[in-house]
């Protein structure tokens, strides 16, 4: 066994911060009616929709994301249509949808929705003003820290030039 090579290698982390009990609470509040496939899917649409308009290239993004989604991928064509629907409704009759379905995703799961919600607003590409102000919008909304989600941003744009 001495000829095994390691590749991979644990990282060590930087000194660990302490529990911060009301982000946990914040995480874990179930007042809410939005299940974490609505949840995203709410996301994902409004990204779309944010300028007005769901270009094909939207719409086909959105298509290989249910497609490869972990969350997404468990529901049969029945249920994603009950889902969109259900979203649909709630995002048009609640003045605080959108804040309800951010809040009710786990906060390890906000940061790759936002990523999803970039690559689908740049699928067109174009970042238009309406685009901006809805990622800004969710970026206070999914409690993001602001430098990371423009780290993803930048990412995104970056992989969608070429």
């Amino acid at each position: 066994m001495s000829d095994v090579q390691i590749i991979f290698s644990p990282t060590t982390t930087e000194k660990e911060t302490p529990l911060d009990l009301d982000e946990l609470a914040r995480d874990f509040q179930t007042n809410t009616d939005w299940n974490i496939p609505e949840a995203y899917m709410a996301l994902i649409l409004s990204a779309a929709f944010a300028d007005g308009e769901l270009a094909p290239e939207e719409r086909q993004e959105i298509a290989a994301l249910v497609m490869r989604s972990r969350t997404m991928k468990r529901l049969d064509q029945a249920e994603l249509a009950k889902v969109n629907a259900l979203v649909n409704e709630r995002l048009q009759s609640r003045p605080e949808g959108l804040k309800e379905a951010c809040s009710s995703l786990p906060s390890d799961m906000r940061l790759s929705v936002f990523a999803h919600c970039v690559d689908i607003v740049l699928a067109d590409g174009e970042l238009r003003q309406s685009e901006a102000d809805f990622l800004n919008k969710i970026t206070s909304l999914l409690r993001l820290d602001a430098d990371k989600a423009k780290q993803v941003l930048t990412v995104v744009m970056l992989k969608n030039r070429y």
